[in-house]
């Protein structure tokens, strides 16, 4: 751990001595929470234009979608945006940080699903619990099957109302690419 101090507004210190009632090492978990979640997430939001959006609005939001055209979205978002953002974010693109965008991105900040990572290097299971129906899972599944085939992996997609289920084979195997330096 490293010891550092700041100071803080006002407003800001009082709203954490609010919330952590004066206890201090609850203060040091909840500002060390908050600077890990901007730095994770936060200074991301505006560059990538992402947002949180409530379960409820995204479950109808797939409900007014085909499982084609959320497939079609899926596959161009993991064409496009998502390799950009994981180049960004990581300054690679391998399979970790293609699944630890799914695992932080996805579950951890975003609440869009539930992450749920088996087995090893070699044969990885990934499951992703949602219960927004066959839509959501459309557009998952094609989003990680384009970044997988980017690295030149194989997966087995399940795709049901409730989860997707990803059974990627052979992750040894895989290509990796880096981010690009711009010439002079």
């Amino acid at each position: 751990m490293t010891r550092r101090t700041f100071a803080l507004e006002l407003e800001v210190g009082e709203k954490i001595d609010a919330l952590v009632d004066g206890h201090t090492l609850e203060a040091n978990l909840l500002v060390n929470k908050a600077l890990r979640r901007y730095i994770e997430w936060g200074r991301f939001v505006e560059s990538f234009k992402l947002v949180t959006t409530d379960p409820r609005l995204m479950k109808l939001f797939w409900s007014h979608l085909t499982v084609d055209e959320a497939r079609q979205i899926g596959l161009q978002n993991g064409n496009g945006t998502v390799i950009e953002f994981i180049l960004s974010y990581f300054r690679k693109f391998d399979i970790d940080s293609v699944l630890k965008t799914f695992r932080v991105i996805g579950a951890e900040y975003s609440n869009a699903f539930v992450y749920s990572e088996l087995g090893d290097d070699r044969n990885r299971t990934i499951i992703l619990r949602h219960s927004m129906g066959r839509s959501a899972s459309a557009y998952y599944g094609a989003s990680l099957k384009a970044l997988t085939s980017r690295l030149g992996l194989e997966v087995e997609l399940e795709e049901s109302d409730d989860q997707l289920v990803c059974k990627i084979r052979r992750v040894e195997k895989e290509q990796r690419a880096t981010p690009r330096t711009p010439t002079a």
